[in-house]
């Protein structure tokens, strides 16, 4: 199945509106999105995911939506544009996840070690380098040894504090702990956390970079990870779990075997070995030719990458080559200029005075740029406000070219980043909001080399603008350092930092939004914690921005469970505020997100199909609706709601037994008898009133059609 929806826009400041009491606090609810901010927002959300995706080695297309299978337990997919997930979010392990490893993994020698040492003690501190597999071999080593759960930590835990809340015989993962706390660790600490752990039979494993110093009597609890795993054995598992029954062949091919020598003598790290895996089996399935991939993975890639940016390119072909990893897969147009913009800004520090050299307008055509670039030109689609238009994209052949166009221009010309930045800096106000999120992930992709200066020069700035498209780019730049074990604390004492009251109220709508970005995903249940805080706020812009951040995690696979049953908590605060937030994001879940569904003619609202699809979820959904239904702002609304589930389902047939298996339970749960009833037949006497769809749903809660 695949999705269709339109989603809450980016909330503006100047929409703020005054709160005196709670009568006027949820008054102002009703100034709902309109679908021309509706198409915004989700274009943003499009843009700053394919930008992840690009910049992470993932081929995206322009405006293609790439969405996964839909089913009741992962429901609505990762949102659009979004390349597998490389990164394992903080909470409870999934059964799902702990099989794949079980299936993929390889033992390095010291594994054996690992799980002994974690049968005598519950804590232990596994010292590796980056790309050893030193989270992989964690999670296995706690699932291994039968820990009941398996849990990964929030990035921000302390480990000092011991107000870790653990369940008994699980096992805790911390794969992040930060240079400070490591160097505040005493031996003390560790036997006050190790008592912590036996109290409640439990075992954690802690990662810890190959480089970290630790007090000298730290042995007893620390593991060094020696030689990783084989890396030819990682990717034979890895392929034959992505083989079919007739594709096994692969393996024993010449150029295949040479290729793996190659990969064990030079040992990439185990998530690009997955990578390789992927890739061979496209080789087996014919959508990749075997050449081209050796070519990719040759050792002399490295010096032809050199020779290709320092030798065969000037001055404006690199400002271009620049331009285009930031907007790969983008139209034509849109490279082109910001390619011209970054080069006038290099030829006036190059050249400052007045005998600068002229750029001649037909100096390089189209088909020569393309040549020494290594990129190609593909017909795509542009989403416009009139309808959708055929466009001229231009992309790199190669999908790994756009992030190693950045990190090496990081690495190796300093003198760049000064006019990179500033080049970044002003994109991230383009009218087109596809650039600024473009320019926010790459200015975020670069600031994992200097995160403090980005994030006072570039990142900040845009958060407080209060303008909309630098809002999208701070969170586009918030992506990549979100998701790295070293930057994720400081990602997360940030934003909390800057949700809390005495900051400005444009960086706290900023924070809000983007706990539902990929920040957000890493650790759900503590961006879900910020967003409830954030939820008792007066103040209505950030309110909706709690709402933008809440729908994005909805939208995300294996979430929207988890979302549902925080807004049912919600819905019951003694906070009127929380209660009036939960709400709001209700009706913009109900009214934005739509599922494609063989089931129907045309797509379903997706609170609907959960409910058909899950009992767990419909009780949620009949909890939040219910508790709606009778808030004294919010009862029209929701009434409202429902009379276009009705009318949807006038046109739909196969829609009228999901929603009448809701209002059945729904009419339960509202204290007042036959309050549905009245309101289907007030929408049957409209002028072309859903009167077919009445009929059969006043059947169905007469006879309280059978609940499956």
């Amino acid at each position: 199945m695949s999705e269709t929806h339109s989603q809450a826009t980016l909330p503006e400041e100047s929409r703020n509106r005054e709160s005196t009491g709670p009568a006027d606090d949820q008054s102002g609810h009703a100034n709902r999105s309109d679908s021309s901010r509706r198409r915004e927002s989700l274009t943003a959300d499009r843009a700053i995911s394919q930008a992840f995706a690009v910049l992470s080695g993932s081929s995206v297309n322009a405006n293609n939506v790439f969405i996964g299978n839909t089913t009741a337990g992962t429901v609505l997919g990762s949102g659009a544009g979004v390349p597998e997930r490389r990164f394992l979010p903080s909470g409870q392990v999934t059964a799902d996840v702990l099989r794949h490893l079980e299936a993929t993994f390889v033992p390095p020698p010291v594994y054996d070690l690992v799980c002994r040492r974690l049968r005598t003690q519950p804590l232990l501190l596994l010292r590796a380098p980056r790309g050893w597999g030193r989270t992989t071999a964690a999670l296995r080593a706690l699932d291994d040894l039968r820990s009941s759960e398996v849990h990964k930590l929030n990035p921000d835990v302390r480990l000092r504090s011991l107000d870790i809340e653990f369940t008994s015989n699980a096992g805790y993962l911390l794969d992040s702990l930060e240079i400070e706390q490591t160097a505040a660790l005493s031996e003390f600490h560790l036997e006050q956390l190790s008592s912590s752990l036996a109290r409640h039979n439990c075992r954690m494993v802690v990662v810890l970079d190959s480089d970290t110093e630790l007090f000298a009597d730290a042995t007893p609890y620390l593991v060094d990870g020696g030689e990783p795993a084989n890396a030819a054995s990682v990717v034979r598992k890895h392929l034959r779990l992505r083989l079919s029954e007739d594709q096994p062949e692969v393996l024993k091919h010449d150029d295949v075997s040479n290729l793996l020598t190659h990969v064990t003598e030079h040992r990439p790290a185990t998530r690009d070995l997955a990578l390789l895996a992927d890739q061979l089996a496209d080789v087996a399935a014919g959508r990749i030719d075997i050449s081209d991939l050796i070519a990719q993975r040759s050792s002399s890639v490295d010096d032809r990458f050199r020779q290709w940016f320092d030798s065969d390119l000037d001055a404006e072909t690199r400002a271009f080559a620049i331009a285009l990893a930031v907007f790969n897969g983008m139209p034509l147009h849109i490279v082109t200029d910001a390619g011209r913009r970054l080069a006038t800004l290099i030829e006036l520090e190059e050249i400052p005075d007045e005998s600068r050299h002229v750029r001649s307008v037909f100096g390089l055509r189209t088909a020569d740029l393309l040549t020494r670039m290594h990129a190609q030109l593909e017909q795509t689609v542009e989403d416009t406000r009139y309808g959708r238009i055929a466009v001229e994209a231009v992309k790199f052949i190669d999908d790994h070219v756009p992030g190693r166009v950045l990190e090496y221009v990081w690495r190796e010309y300093p003198a760049a980043h000064r006019l990179v930045r500033s080049w970044l800096r002003e994109l991230g106000d383009d009218p087109d909001i596809r650039v600024c999120a473009r320019a926010g992930v790459a200015a975020g992709k670069l600031s994992i080399f200097e995160f403090e200066y980005a994030r006072e020069l570039v990142i900040e700035p845009w958060a407080d603008s209060g303008a909309p498209h630098e809002r999208v780019a701070a969170i586009g730049a918030l992506q990549f350092p979100g998701t790295q074990p070293e930057l994720a604390p400081l990602v997360t004492r940030m934003l909390t930092a800057w949700l809390r009251s005495r900051q400005p109220l444009s960086r706290r709508i900023t924070a809000a939004a983007a706990l539902g970005s990929t920040v957000g995903r890493t650790m759900p249940d503590r961006a879900l914690q910020l967003l409830r805080k954030a939820a008792a706020s007066t103040e209505l812009p950030l309110r909706d921005g709690v709402c933008f951040g809440v729908l994005q995690l909805f939208n995300v696979a294996e979430l929207t469970g988890r979302v549902l049953e925080e807004l049912a908590e919600w819905t019951g605060s003694r906070k009127s505020r929380v209660r009036d937030t939960a709400f709001h994001c209700a009706l913009e879940i109900s009214a934005s997100v739509h599922i494609e569904t063989p089931r129907g003619s045309r797509a379903w609202p997706a609170v609907v199909w959960l409910s058909d699809e899950s009992a767990h979820l419909r009780s949620l959904i009949v909890t939040i609706f219910a508790r709606m239904a009778q808030a004294p702002f919010y009862m029209p609304e929701a009434y409202d709601e429902i009379r276009r589930w009705v009318r949807m389902s006038e046109r739909d047939p196969n829609l009228r037994k999901p929603i009448g298996k809701l209002l059945i339970e729904l009419n339960h749960a509202i204290p007042e008898p036959d309050i549905l009833q009245y309101h289907l037949k007030l929408w049957a006497d409209e002028t072309a009133g859903p009167v077919h769809a009445v009929d059969e749903l006043l059947t169905m809660l007469e006879t309280r059609y059978e609940l499956q």
